[in-house]
């Protein structure tokens, strides 16, 4: 064989056996889409979690006018809600800022 031969053969093999080319749009465009889904879910679940826990405690303070009790274990239930909340998102950050 000779040289042009290789030549044209390897192009040949390069353009149809070749992986298909990169696509640092779509690469950029999926990464943004899904950063967009985790951001509307964090921002539900924060906004879901304080709604439920300023309820709770509305309730509690609605039921127990005079009953320091009530407004306690509703005060509880609120601040229980709102660890609940944002203690995922803590750990998270403290193993973003591990390297793990």
């Amino acid at each position: 064989m000779s040289d042009d031969d290789d030549k044209q053969l390897s192009r040949l093999l390069q353009r149809n056996l070749a992986p298909p080319a990169r696509d640092p749009m779509f690469r950029i465009r999926v990464l943004e889409r899904r950063e967009r889904e985790q951001f509307v879910r964090r921002v539900t679940l924060l906004v879901g979690t304080g709604i439920a826990a300023a309820g709770v405690y509305a309730v509690a303070a609605t039921l127990g006018e005079t009953d320091r009790t009530v407004r306690g274990v509703g005060l509880c239930l609120a601040l229980a809600l709102g660890a609940a909340m944002y203690v995922p998102a803590l750990f998270q950050a403290m193993r973003g800022m591990g390297g793990k």
